[in-house]
């Protein structure tokens, strides 16, 4: 038997989650907590990687050649607007407007939970990949940048969705 999106949001918080009224709420922050830190995590490996790279591939300057080569910083620049793009996100996460009219909550007890978890679900699942393929990289040059902006569009689009199904029509 399958397991609900429910079931499997609640594993991998390793939460009752969704399944008290009273709860709903403080279950709306703990998911936004655990985006923003899989986020913080994706940010701090870019971070890590570029200073690697910057240690090993950035020659010093000299006389003859007072700026790196064009090729060696390529990939520093991409990390850092990649940094940036993750960080805004996070942000935007964390500031999502809490759901704290009870019209809203109303709706989302008595409808719409299942949307809303699926969400839920999508925001913490990239969020997750994001991090994990972070991980799996070894140097700088071998981030799929294209991937990893698409997770950060893919998790924007979510965050605006689920903000205009949680706005009262």
């Amino acid at each position: 038997m399958a397991d609900s999106v429910s079931d499997r949001l609640r594993r991998l918080l390793a939460t009752d989650l969704y399944s008290e009224r009273g709860r709903l709420r403080s279950d709306d922050l703990l998911v936004r907590e655990r985006v923003g830190h899989d986020l913080g995590s994706a940010a701090a490996r870019l971070r890590e990687l570029a200073s690697r790279w910057r240690a090993d591939r950035v020659p010093p300057s000299t006389r003859e050649q007072p700026f790196p080569p064009a090729a060696v910083m390529e990939p520093l620049r991409q990390a850092d607007r990649l940094v940036k793009g993750i960080e805004d996100t996070a942000a935007s996460v964390r500031g999502l407007p809490l759901l704290n009219q009870d019209k809203v909550w109303d709706r989302v007890r008595s409808s719409g939970l299942e949307e809303l978890m699926q969400f839920d679900w999508t925001l913490v699942g990239e969020a997750e990949a994001m991090c994990a393929e972070l991980d799996r990289v070894l140097a700088l040059d071998e981030i799929d940048v294209r991937a990893l902006e698409s997770r950060l569009r893919n998790l924007r689009a979510v965050m605006s969705d689920r903000q205009r199904y949680t706005e009262i029509s």
